[in-house]
């Protein structure tokens, strides 16, 4: 009897044990299929995909921290910095990034052969059905011609610069000096400052794509026609008008108006605001250099293009496109692309105008910096013709190559003859593989 009576109590404990396991599990499951605890959870804020975007100016590094809230706002993707110091190394890296699993996400280029390399190697994404809504929300249309090749367009403009002649405008005052309108009136402002102890010009050979900046400028204001023929190997960097034009570089030397060479990155700026020289020949994008160092454009410092040499190259003035492309291979790359398209939204754009300069890529958005103002009111008012940088407008391989060799030019101008035989016959061997 105890036996039974035993097993019936066990029995009984048994079954209130499974019972209060059955309500135990009946909250469980009310709890995970809880109407409110399911909305919590859909309405939870996606996490934002992390961009890597590859890029050579440091000072980018900032501006990465104004535009990504931004970002945020326009896409579910924010920009994470892969910053490098100078350009072959981070050419190097990124083009290293497309033969491995870890291309870059977004990066900074150039256009031109530069960019026209990456298209033709398939390395980059295509962005023409994104640029109907651009242009529908505001992008100006013809900011896509230099990034369109066979039809298809790649990428966004970052940054669209003018090449121009800066100058100090208490040293000009000082002289009773105004911006030239002619070549002889641009000798006589060299002229001028050298019989007054001023150094005309500064310049830089710190990185080997400064080498061509001065013989571009020679070359498009003396012959225009034969530049363009150049950069795509149909003229030769032997032929009379290249000579002519390097003559004139040469006359330069010769005459004392050019400095001493100095870093365009840490010593040009300073340099010129203490009055070392007058002029230096740089991009647009140049002017926050001088800000950085105290002045204020179109107060301290002002900018002009040169005047042609020859009149019959007319009104010229180079220009340089700086794109922000997707790797083709990017892990993230749908959402690289909405990033780069939320990049050229108004509140965007505007903020990369506050920080980078530039020419607006917007049809809704005036530039509020002086010196870009006055570059398109005289480009718009003297109907000049743009002409791309020497750097995009051939071949990376002969620019590289004759830019350093430009360099050993600025170092010794008496090897003036040498320096174009070399450049040509490294020309001559590139165009013999690629035409």
């Amino acid at each position: 009897m105890r036996m039974r009576k035993s097993g019936v109590i066990i029995l009984l404990f048994a079954l209130i044990l499974t019972m209060l396991s059955a309500c135990g599990g009946s909250k469980k499951n009310e709890e995970t299929s809880s109407p409110s605890k399911s909305n919590e959870q859909e309405g939870q804020k996606k996490e934002a995909i992390k961009a890597d975007f590859f890029y050579d100016n440091p000072a980018w590094t900032d501006y990465l921290k104004e535009i990504n809230p931004i970002l945020l706002k326009n896409s579910n993707t924010e920009l994470k910095a892969v910053p490098y110091n100078e350009p072959t190394s981070f050419q190097t890296a990124v083009r290293v990034g497309f033969t491995t699993d870890n291309a870059a996400d977004i990066f900074k280029w150039w256009n031109g052969y530069q960019m026209k390399d990456l298209v033709d190697a398939g390395h980059l994404a295509d962005m023409t059905d994104e640029w109907k809504a651009m242009i529908a929300d505001g992008v100006d249309p013809a900011m896509a011609d230099t990034l369109t090749f066979d039809g298809k367009i790649y990428g966004i403009p970052a940054g669209v610069h003018y090449w121009v002649m800066f100058y100090n405008k208490k040293v000009f005052e000082k002289y009773s000096l105004q911006p030239p309108t002619t070549w002889d009136e641009f000798l006589s402002i060299n002229e001028t400052l050298k019989t007054n102890g001023v150094t005309p010009i500064g310049t830089t050979t710190i990185d080997v794509w400064n080498g061509f900046l001065w013989f571009e400028e020679f070359m498009v204001r003396s012959y225009p026609d034969v530049y363009a023929k150049l950069v795509v190997g149909e003229a030769k960097y032997t032929d009379p008008e290249v000579v002519e034009a390097m003559t004139t570089w040469e006359s330069f030397y010769n005459k004392g108006y050019f400095a001493k060479p100095l870093d365009f990155q840490n010593e040009i700026a300073p340099a010129f605001a203490k009055e070392q020289f007058a002029m230096f020949m740089m991009g647009s994008w140049y002017s926050d250099y001088f800000k950085g160092a105290g002045m204020e454009p179109g107060t301290d410092f002002g900018s002009f293009i040169l005047p042609a040499i020859n009149p019959a190259a007319g009104n010229v003035v180079i220009s340089e496109v700086t794109p922000f492309l997707v790797s083709e291979k990017s892990k993230h790359k749908e959402d690289a692309i909405k990033a780069v398209v939320a990049l050229t939204k108004k509140e965007a754009n505007e903020k990369v105008l506050s920080l980078y300069g530039g020419v607006p890529i917007r049809k809704d958005i005036e530039s509020k910096d002086p010196i870009i103002n006055g570059l398109v009111n005289e480009i718009t008012a003297g109907q000049y013709k743009t002409i791309t940088r020497f750097w995009e407008a051939t071949p990376s391989e002969l620019s590289e190559y004759a830019s350093s060799e430009f360099i050993r030019f600025m170092h010794n101008p008496d090897q003036l003859n040498l320096v174009l035989e070399n450049i040509q016959k490294k020309a001559d061997q590139y165009w013999a593989e690629h035409k």
